[in-house]
């Protein structure tokens, strides 16, 4: 059976005439309205406020815009394989190599004063003597206070014929480590620079007391031997140095030039060729094979191969440039012949040979004017050295352009 309840009147319920999300929404427009009239009422006043408001956003948009442009930083170049692959360069007697290796690994080490030595020396080794000065600076800046780097310092100034400022840097070298054989070796070779041999020899013999092993000190003076002709002397100081340092191919070349000066072509050869097989780039072991088989076997082709390498690899060696002139003469070639030793001068040279052939190969062209430019400063040259050398030989073709020059010897014989 189902109860019956009686429900409880509520009475009726009416709809409100605006309701409140309506009544809200004719505020907002309303409260629009009003900010829309006080904007243009006011609009002097709040231009610069909204249009720097603008501008604060444009320039975090493009800040934002930047920075995501810009790209992740790169990882620092670990130098330690290419130093591992240039020591071995260096050690095997590959200066060049390891050269333009430690020139780039340089710019990762930038404090490394071993570095910047090895450049340097690699740089005398390769002839660029300026260069090998700058990174002997570097080397110096790198650490003051390292004996080495004076010392190698003054060496690049001495081999660009700048001894006297070489002087007093190798000087300072020994103030800093009296006992540096490197320092003192090096001294010596200024010394005998500025001609003063005797002290340079009582300088080796100090250091060669003290440190009987010195590779520089025995070259040094197998160097003062050879200045004083001691052929067979010097010859056994540079052989005795290169068995202690056989990675510096410059003492190998001057073995060479010994061996060639006294006949033994093939024995020089020998160590020219060592040089070549482990850095071949060096220029002074191509112009002396050069020179080997253009002046005493006779063979300008084979010269040929020689010197232009080195000029190719070394276009500021002189030497090569005069040595592939030689060439191109005896192969008839006059106008390369021509263009090569005069760019043998034009490099600096002020060997009176130089000028000799310069001048001659001019002459053969039929070009006097040019021939004379050449003839006339290097006979000053020739009289100006000591012994006077090739001034004859300019004087005698100088009347193939000049037929009224009388030449010294001619005045003299009168």
């Amino acid at each position: 059976m189902q109860i019956r309840t009686p429900k409880k009147y509520q009475g009726v319920q009416r709809r409100s005439i605006i309701g409140c999300r309506r009544l809200a929404f004719y505020l907002m427009t309303l409260a629009l309205i009003a900010i829309g009239i006080a904007v243009v009422l006011n609009r002097a006043t709040l231009a610069p406020i909204v249009q720097n408001a603008v501008y604060d956003f444009i320039g975090q948009l493009e800040d934002t815009a930047a920075t995501m442009a810009v790209p992740a930083p790169t990882p620092t170049v670990d130098p330690r394989n290419s130093l591992v692959e240039a020591n071995n360069y260096w050690l095997s007697g590959a200066l060049n190599q390891s050269t333009d290796l430690y020139t780039d690994i340089a710019k990762s080490m930038p404090n490394s004063v071993e570095i910047y030595r090895r450049i340097a020396l690699g740089l005398i080794n390769a002839s660029r003597y300026d260069e090998a000065i700058e990174y002997g600076e570097r080397a110096i800046n790198a650490d003051p206070f390292d004996a080495d780097a004076w010392a190698i310092y003054a060496w690049a100034l001495d081999w660009n014929k700048r001894a006297s400022e070489a002087l007093a840097k190798a000087l300072h070298a020994l103030e800093l480590d009296p006992a540096n054989s490197r320092a003192g070796a090096y001294l010596a070779e200024v010394y005998s620079s500025l001609g003063q041999a005797e002290r340079a020899e009582l300088l080796l013999q100090d250091l060669l007391d003290a440190a009987p092993d010195s590779a520089e000190g025995i070259r040094a003076r197998g160097l003062l031997k050879w200045n004083r002709n001691d052929f067979a002397g010097a010859l056994e100081d540079f052989k005795r140095a290169y068995s202690l340092a056989d990675n510096m191919s410059y003492i190998a070349v001057d073995i060479a030039i010994i061996e060639k000066d006294l006949g033994n072509f093939e024995t020089a050869q020998e160590f020219l060729q060592q040089v070549v097989d482990a850095d071949p780039y060096n220029p002074h072991a191509l112009f002396r094979l050069g020179e080997i088989a253009v002046s005493f076997e006779g063979n300008p082709a084979r010269a040929m191969r020689h010197l232009q390498n080195c000029v190719d690899l070394n276009p500021g060696y002189l030497y090569c440039h005069f040595m592939l002139g030689r060439a191109q003469e005896r192969l008839g070639s006059i106008e390369d012949a021509a263009a090569s030793f005069a760019r043998a001068i034009e490099l600096g040279s002020d060997n009176p040979q130089h000028y000799y052939w310069a001048g001659y190969s001019q002459i053969l062209l039929g070009n006097c004017a040019r021939a004379m430019a050449y003839l006339e400063p290097g006979l000053g040259f020739a009289r100006a050295s000591v012994p006077p050398k090739f001034a004859a030989d300019i004087e005698a073709i100088i009347p193939d352009c000049d037929p009224a020059y009388i030449g010294r010897a001619a005045l003299e014989g009168a």
